[in-house]
C-alpha cells in the first residue's frame, strides 16, 4: 500500500524523475519521463539510462558521472544546481531540458542518484504561445473593439438613430455585446494565469456573511425575473466568518454559483445560500436550488471548460474558473450534488 502510494506521488509529477542506483541500473522511471522520452519503464531498464543522452554528449557523461562517483564516500548528501542540457526522445528528437540531480545515501554501499527533468521544449512552446494569445487579446483585438464600442457610442448621437427606436435598441445590443467581448478577452488572459499558477492573488480579510448578502442583493434583479426568493442561511449560531481570500475573486466565483442555481430553479422556487460546520468542525458553504437534476452527460464533465447545460450565451467556462479559484488559488473544495431533489454546489474551507 505504501509502495504504491509513492508510485502514485512521483506519478503525478509534471516533470520527468529518474532514479538510479550503483548499479546504474534505473529503479524509478516516472509517467511523465516516458511522456518526454518516449519509452516505457520496461523498456529503459533493459536499455539502460545512457540512450536518453544525445551521442555527442554520451563520453562528456560518462567522465563527468565517474568524477561523481569517486567522491560518493565523502558526499552524506548532494544537490546540484540547476541545468540546462539536451536530451534525446525515443524517435531520435534532440531537445533542451532542464535538469537537477541529488544524491540519496544510505551507506557508502547503497545510494541512488534522482534526476528530475524538464522538456523546455514544451515549455518554450507554451509561453510564445501565451504570449501571441496575450498580444492578440491585450493589443490588437481589444483595440478593434475599444474602436468598435466607441463608434457605436457616437452614433448614439446622431439624431437620425436617435429618433429611431428600432435603430437605437439595435444599437443598445450591439454596444452590450462588444462590451461582453472586451470583457471574455480579459476573463481568457486572467484563466492562462489561473491554469498556470500564476495568478497572484490578493490577501483580503473577507467577511462571508457579508459577502453573501452583496451577492444576494447583487441577484435580486435575476432573481424577480422568475420570482425567486434568494436566501442566506447562517447556521453558525450568529458568528460571523472571516476569511483570508480574494475578495474580488470569491465574489466572482459566487455570482456565478448564484446565477446558475437562479436559472436552474423553477419559477416562484428558492435558492439558499447555507452556512455550516461539516462533522469536523471545519467551515462550508452550499448553494442550494431546486429545478430539475443536471444531465448526467453534463455532470460527467461539468468542471471542464467550455461544458455549458444549454445556456443561452453561456461560455461554459464559469465552473471550470470557479473551481481554479477555489481549489488551486485558495486551496478549499469545490463539488456537488444533483438529483430529483435539487442541486448544491458546496464549498469546504
Amino acid at each position: 500500500m505504501k509502495d504504491r502510494f509513492v508510485t502514485q506521488i512521483v506519478d503525478s509529477l509534471s516533470d520527468a524523475l529518474i532514479t538510479i542506483d550503483k548499479k546504474r541500473i534505473i529503479v524509478s522511471w516516472n509517467k511523465m519521463a516516458e511522456t518526454i522520452f518516449g519509452y516505457q519503464k520496461s523498456e529503459i531498464e533493459t536499455l539502460g539510462f545512457e540512450v536518453i543522452i544525445p551521442p555527442a554528449y554520451l563520453e562528456r557523461h560518462r567522465s563527468a558521472y565517474n568524477r561523481f562517483m569517486e567522491n560518493v564516500e565523502s558526499r552524506s548528501s548532494y544537490v546540484s544546481e540547476v541545468k540546462e542540457l539536451e536530451g534525446v526522445r525515443k524517435n531520435g528528437e534532440i531537445f533542451p531540458m532542464e535538469l537537477t540531480h541529488s544524491l540519496l545515501k544510505v551507506n557508502d554501499q547503497e545510494f541512488y542518484v534522482t534526476a528530475i527533468i524538464r522538456d523546455l521544449s514544451l515549455h518554450s512552446r507554451y509561453r510564445l504561445m501565451r504570449n501571441r494569445l496575450d498580444r492578440i487579446t491585450r493589443h490588437d483585438l481589444k483595440n478593434k473593439l475599444i474602436i468598435a464600442s466607441l463608434s457605436a457610442r457616437r452614433l448614439a448621437e446622431v439624431p437620425a438613430v436617435v429618433n429611431e427606436p428600432r435603430a437605437m435598441r439595435y444599437l443598445d445590443i450591439l454596444r452590450g455585446e462588444l462590451n461582453k467581448s472586451t470583457q471574455m478577452l480579459d476573463s481568457t488572459r486572467e484563466l492562462i494565469l489561473l491554469e498556470t499558477g500564476e495568478y497572484h492573488r490578493k490577501e483580503d480579510q473577507v467577511d462571508l456573511v457579508e459577502l453573501l448578502s452583496g451577492v444576494r442583493d447583487a441577484m435580486q434583479t435575476l432573481a424577480a425575473t422568475k420570482h425567486i426568493v434568494v436566501q442566506v442561511l447562517n447556521h453558525l449560531g450568529g458568528a460571523n466568518p472571516v476569511l483570508t481570500a480574494d475578495r474580488q475573486l470569491m465574489e466572482r466565483v459566487l455570482e456565478n454559483l448564484v446565477k446558475n442555481a437562479i436559472e436552474a430553479e423553477d419559477a416562484g422556487g428558492e435558492v439558499k445560500l447555507a452556512l455550516e460546520l461539516d462533522a469536523k468542525g471545519a467551515l462550508a458553504l452550499e448553494v442550494c436550488n431546486g429545478g430539475k437534476p443536471i444531465p448526467p452527460k453534463v455532470q460527467s464533465e461539468i468542471f471542464q471548460p467550455y461544458v455549458t447545460h444549454g445556456k443561452k450565451g453561456g461560455t461554459g467556462l464559469g465552473l471550470y474558473s470557479a473551481k481554479l479559484i477555489l481549489e488551486k488559488v485558495h486551496g478549499w473544495k469545490l463539488s456537488y450534488r444533483s438529483d430529483q431533489s435539487g442541486t448544491v454546489f458546496r464549498i469546504d474551507f
